[in-house]
Order: structure tokens, then sequence, then C-alpha cells
């Protein structure tokens, strides 16, 4: 894989916006919105930076992950929240028809556009995670994910670790954590839909005291990211 990889942003948790409609599902429980479980913090600010720089399409969420969990099949357990798993089966159909499937598509068509003229494609989910989960402190301030099996996902993550700690010694980068890059989501359904050598799912993991941090480290670090997924594009 020599030529130039193209890239696709994708932020399946960028928002914790709750639809009108949907909205006395969350009456007496609107403060759950704000933390880690509604949204990921930092990353609607971080795909946009991304994209821009690199001018590469994104795709948003526009409502919250309590609602339908975007980056879950549709047989995942946690796909709906207690939220929403209230609603009728017939609701939660129209859920998945006007919310979930739209997004998902809308990312796969960003990649069939981009392997139609050029690629291959990096397909970059920008995610965020609580520091602490479980009265565990998660030991990292970056994680990329991917799967293991697949040697151009693995390689580009290796590299884009290595110029991250170069760009800034301080960044404690991890690959793989605090998630495993193999395990139920929309790259993982990805990878199924198309070939190893066209297509590379990544999801790019921050750790949201940073994002929630000072501004100056927060845009330090968005400078290093950007900085460094430049270089590791071409992948020679």
């Amino acid at each position: 894989m020599s030529a130039r990889i193209e890239l696709v942003v994708s932020c399946e948790h960028a928002s914790n916006v709750v639809p009108a409609k949907y909205r006395h599902l969350f009456e007496g429980r609107e403060d759950v919105l704000d933390t880690h479980r509604g949204y990921d913090p930092g990353t609607r600010e971080l795909g946009r930076r991304l994209a821009r720089a690199l001018r590469a399409p994104i795709i948003l969420a526009r409502y919250t992950r309590l609602l339908v969990e975007l980056n879950r099949s549709t047989h995942h357990r946690a796909l709906f929240s207690e939220f929403s798993r209230r609603l009728s089966r017939a609701e939660r159909r129209r859920v998945l028809e006007r919310f979930y499937h739209p997004h998902r598509q809308a990312v796969e068509r960003a990649i069939r556009a981009k392997l139609r003229s050029r690629g291959p494609v990096l397909h970059l989910g920008v995610h965020s995670f609580t520091p602490v989960l479980a009265g565990r402190r998660r030991n990292a301030d970056i994680g990329l994910l991917y799967d293991p099996k697949r040697r151009h996902e693995a390689a580009l993550c290796r590299r884009w670790q290595d110029a991250l700690r170069s760009h800034d010694a301080r960044l404690r980068v991890r690959r793989n954590y605090p998630y495993r890059g193999d395990a139920d989501g929309l790259t993982a359904y990805l990878r199924t839909v198309f070939p190893q050598r066209r297509y590379m799912g990544v999801e790019l993991e921050i750790n949201q005291s940073l994002s929630l941090g000072t501004r100056t480290r927060w845009a330090a670090l968005q400078e290093s990211l950007t900085t460094t997924l430049a270089s590791v594009l071409p992948l020679k």
C-alpha cells in the first residue's frame, strides 16, 4: 500500500441533543446527557479540525447515543439505553430508520465515493473516553484502536503512535486501549463490507481530561493530532 491514503472522518457520539419527540424519556434525568454516557466531549470540535485541515468529509451524529447507539450493531444489547428501551418495538424501529441507519449509510457512502476515484481509504472514527470508569483510572491520553489481524491498520497505528510521541513526548499513546479495536462497532461492520487493501478502520480515543481541560492544552493536542496524522497518511 504505497498510494496516498484518503480520509473519511466520522463522530458517532458528537452530540447530546435529544429530538423533541423523545425528550419525555429523559424527564428528571436530563443531567445524564451532560456526562460521558450522553456524548463524547470534544469529538465534534476535533473531528471538524481534522476534516478541515486534511480536506476530508465528516459525518457527525446529531443526537445523543442514549437514544440509539450508532457505534453498535442492531443485535447488540447496548443498542438502546435504559431510557430508549422503554419505547415500543415499533417506535424503536422508527428510531433506527430515522437516526441510526442514515448516519451509518452516510459514512458508507462517503467511503464508497472515495474508493470510486481514489483509495485506499482510512475511516477515522473520533471518540473520547472518561478518565475514570467503574472506579478505575484509564492510563492513557490517546488510544488508537484497530483490528490487529489487518496489517495495514496495525502499521498505520504504529506509525501514528511513534509520530505522536516524537511530536509531544508528554503524551501517553496506547494502541487498542481503553477498548479493543476489533470489538463490535461501525469500523468492525465496515471491515465486512470493504476489502482489507482498500479500507482501514481506526478509532481515535481521546481522554476527556484533555478535551475538557485547559484550552491551551486541548488546542495543542488537536494540533499534534492533525500534524502527525497528515505525516502518516501516505504510509509508504
